[in-house]
């Protein structure tokens, strides 16, 4: 594309330059001649550097809008904060922490009231931060603890305010033992348009063989 496109602008450019010398005297010919060439020169170069920055621009573009993995994590205690982390490591995508712009208590027993509270009101709280870039993801796990039975309302939140359509979403849990609970069911809801794969659910019993867990479980969903 870019050769025919300076065939047709050197075309273009001696078609001007045959006019202009069939306009002059010939006492003029040999000066008009040497500075058109020059200005032809010019021009030609000026044309393929910017036919040269248009494919750097679109290559740039084409990178920038590369899928991408994102692994986003709410955590309290820091069980899930830890398996997030070896997801991370294991493939390469970005961390993102999913945190409520009003922290929650340190105190285990006042946090069961409250998050047992949001359940009931079916709360969406407000968070801290958005993530950037979310049409450069493709793949996105999902990562939080079980509290009564259910993830953190701010989870939900959180999968209402992108676009889930075409993305792949990788839900991961943990729990003292009750696993993902039905929690499964509200993420499908929450997350409309989003290919769901197999998740995991790490009991605490479990975390100290977190890594082989993760290891075995992200070989068995074949991402590429």
């Amino acid at each position: 594309m870019k050769k025919l496109f300076t065939l047709l602008l050197s075309a273009s450019l001696l078609c001007a330059l045959s006019a202009c010398s069939g306009e002059t005297s010939s006492s003029s010919d040999n000066s008009i001649s040497e500075t058109s060439a020059d200005s032809f020169e010019q021009t030609l170069q000026s044309s393929e550097s910017s036919i040269e920055t248009e494919e750097s621009t679109d290559l740039l573009d084409s990178t920038e809008d590369a899928g991408g993995t994102l692994i986003a994590y709410f955590s309290w205690s820091g069980n899930t904060e830890q398996v997030a982390q070896i997801i991370q490591t294991e493939t390469g995508g970005d961390l993102f922490e999913i945190a409520t712009a009003e922290p929650y208590t340190d105190d285990y027993d006042e946090l069961l009231d409250i998050a047992q509270q949001e359940q009931a009101d079916d709360a969406r709280p407000e968070l801290a931060d958005l993530v950037d870039n979310w049409d450069s993801y493709d793949v996105i796990f999902v990562g939080y603890p079980n509290w009564w039975n259910d993830a953190p309302m701010a989870v939900y939140t959180f999968l209402e305010s992108y676009d889930f359509t075409d993305k792949t979403l990788i839900p991961f849990n943990t729990s003292a033992s009750s696993g993902f609970g039905r929690s499964l069911a509200g993420i499908e809801e929450s997350a409309s348009g989003a290919n769901i794969l197999e998740g995991l659910a790490i009991t605490e019993g479990n975390l100290s063989n977190a890594q082989s867990e993760v290891t075995d479980w992200l070989d068995g969903l074949n991402l590429g």
